[in-house]
């Protein structure tokens, strides 16, 4: 996969993420925790492709997911970029090739996302108490980021990974 076609995967991904997020996330939805189709998305795109990984995708895909699910706009924005940047970084220095480090740094990431969004929330006054913000949304949508973010890792790795090297030191198989 050339960098043009590792884009395009990218693009084509983030609409879909947004498509779902829009017509599937709420006729999922239980009780009131919905999945974040574009938080798991923007996770496992930095994940899986940590040297690709750059700001704007989140950012616009951020502000999309505002826009979408109602959240103060730019707080899932800033959110995103800042926790891409850190799952890219973790996976890069914490990669050992097995499925257990990607998929911790997913569910840790996706759990602090959505516990800080509650945050957001009750900062700038929505009305609601720390225990609906935390308890009642930010940890149910957390624990349902994770199962989308699990269910979907097997998925972004087979489509989303880079090319594995060609050349003198790469093995005969590939």
């Amino acid at each position: 996969m050339t960098d043009e076609k590792g884009t395009l995967a990218l693009v084509i991904g983030a609409v879909i993420a947004v498509a779902a997020q829009v017509v599937l996330a709420p006729n999922i939805a239980i009780f009131s925790a919905q999945p974040n189709f574009i938080v798991a998305f923007c996770l496992l795109a930095a994940i899986v492709r940590p040297a690709a990984s750059g700001p704007v995708l989140p950012f616009v895909l951020g502000l999309a997911s505002d826009f979408v699910t109602g959240a103060p706009v730019g707080s899932t924005a800033l959110l995103l970029v800042l926790f891409t940047f850190l799952a890219a970084r973790a996976f890069a220095v914490l990669n050992n090739d097995t499925v257990f480090m990607p998929l911790l740094i997913f569910v840790v990431a996706a759990l602090l996302i959505e516990m800080l969004s509650g945050a957001f929330f009750l900062a700038l006054g929505s009305g609601v108490s720390v225990l609906d913000a935390f308890v009642y949304r930010a940890l149910p949508c957390g624990l349902y980021d994770c199962v989308v973010g699990l269910v979907l890792y097997p998925l972004a790795a087979r489509v989303l990974a880079p090319p594995a090297p060609m050349g003198p030191g790469a093995p005969a198989h590939l």
